[in-house]
């Protein structure tokens, strides 16, 4: 039997809170040991996890995705931290949960580099992506995990 098939029947019968903490409990127990022998292995899971049962981005989750990020002028990771990000978010007045603002500001620098682009278009840029009229509140976290496909 596979885990999805566990999963599979506990999802179709009618179980309690109970049942899904001893679930949880279990999954839990099974991660620990992992991490004794591969914690970057648990670490890889634990992270994936997040960025599917939360619709924002967390900081830890928009720096790990931050972390990865291949730029267009070849650079590895972000161009600017976190605090960094959240300062000038506050200072041009944006409402964006700061690490949706995080992980899409590095995104854009990294995905739409142009050497003779300034920090202000990237604000701009940012911004019109985030503030997309049709488009789900959650769009870069979904954005994101289309992008891992």
């Amino acid at each position: 039997m596979t885990f999805r098939e566990l999963i599979s029947k506990y999802v179709s019968g009618n179980n309690s809170i109970e049942e899904m903490e001893k679930l949880t409990d279990k999954i839990n127990w099974f991660i620990e040991e992992v991490k004794k022998s591969d914690p970057a292995l648990a670490e890889k899971f634990l992270m994936k996890t997040d960025l599917l049962l939360n619709p924002h981005f967390t900081k830890e989750t928009a720096e790990h995705a931050v972390a990865h990020l291949k730029n267009r002028d070849g650079t590895t990771g972000g161009h600017w931290n976190y605090e960094d990000t959240t300062k000038v978010m506050a200072a041009k007045g944006y409402n964006f949960n700061p690490s949706d603002w995080h992980y899409v500001l590095n995104m854009i620098y990294s995905d739409y580099w142009k050497q003779s682009k300034s920090a202000d278009d990237y604000l701009d840029e940012a911004a019109m992506f985030l503030d997309d009229k049709d488009a789900p509140s959650n769009k870069a976290k979904r954005y994101y995990l289309a992008m891992q496909a």
